[in-house]
């Protein structure tokens, strides 16, 4: 019989976060804290990535001192040696939690059946496929209730499908348009529908703004596993003390696939270096350089345009 998959617990006393590496607290008003792996880019690349994410201007040139000397450190690395680190989850529990999850419409849209599949990985062999995290948003997730020693704690961080947003709704009247704003990136209209109840009445139009299922999704990809979904709930295991974290796993039928769980990604060529850019590498305070990054919103507006077309 087949001994199930067992929860890990990484040695915090032989990690970066023995000395509580944490946001600090002289971030500028108007910006959130961002762990950023930028000596994985070149000094060019570093600039085009701060000033897309309207990094605060008094910050740039500790920056990228700091990405020089964080690009001299990766190079003294050894290279990434990716091993056959993810394993079924097969605790009773834990299965029963996942499949709940899993079996409502918006999740088994999202994820077909028999397209994933439920599996621990080992945090130290996932490949970051984004480039930062907001360090603050990270460290207000999982609370007293993730324990180590409870497996099903973590369950229930990387496969709750909807965390609290808080986002506002305005109307323009004289546009005749509504705007949803809001922190989620994921935030959008999900659902369309047209209706006519009585009998050449007015046409009823209505849509549904709502992020699609947010789990921690792992990409496998060229023999490697790619983290694209859940950055700050891993963080937050790594954090607590976890060597492994409960995930879904899907096969890659090419590099494009990345795209869909979200955009500013490292580019296929350095993830595939010989030292790929680590998850674990957000746990190291020379390599995560911290950055004061403007802070965005989301907004999904939804206005209809008329206008006349010759028949």
């Amino acid at each position: 019989m087949q001994e199930a998959a067992a929860f890990r617990i990484a040695d915090r006393r032989h990690t970066a976060f023995a000395g509580e590496f944490s946001a600090p607290s002289d971030i500028p008003a108007g910006c959130r804290a961002h762990a950023v792996l930028l000596g994985h880019y070149t000094e060019d690349q570093a600039v085009a990535f701060l000033r897309d994410k309207s990094v605060h201007g008094d910050a740039m040139e500790r920056l990228l001192k700091d990405r020089a000397r964080a690009q001299s450190r990766i190079g003294t690395l050894p290279p990434f040696a990716p091993a056959a680190a993810a394993l079924p989850i097969e605790d009773a529990a834990a299965r029963a939690e996942i499949d709940q999850i899993m079996s409502r419409p918006d999740c088994k849209a999202a994820f077909p059946e028999g397209r994933w599949a439920a599996e621990l990985v080992d945090i130290a062999q996932l490949v970051a496929v984004y480039p930062s995290l907001d360090l603050r948003y990270a460290e207000s997730l999982g609370g007293a209730g993730l324990d180590p020693s409870n497996p099903l704690s973590a369950i229930r961080l990387c496969f709750n499908p909807k965390h609290s947003s808080p986002f506002h709704v305005s109307l323009d009247q004289a546009q005749k348009s509504v705007s949803v704003v809001g922190l989620h990136p994921a935030l959008e209209v999900v659902s369309l529908r047209c209706s006519q109840p009585p009998e050449d009445g007015p046409m009823l139009v209505t849509f549904m703004v709502a992020a699609r299922p947010n789990l921690v999704v792992v990409l496998r990809y060229r023999g490697r596993l790619l983290l694209c979904g859940g950055y700050h709930r891993v963080y937050c295991l790594l954090r607590a003390g976890f060597a492994q974290v409960p995930c879904v796993v899907q096969d890659a039928p090419g590099f494009g696939y990345i795209a869909r769980y979200g955009k500013a990604f490292f580019q296929e060529p350095l993830l595939m270096a010989q030292r790929p850019p680590l998850f674990a590498d957000f746990a190291d305070p020379e390599l995560a350089i911290i950055a004061p990054l403007r802070a965005t919103r989301k907004v999904t507006r939804i206005r209809p345009d008329e206008y006349l077309v010759a028949s």
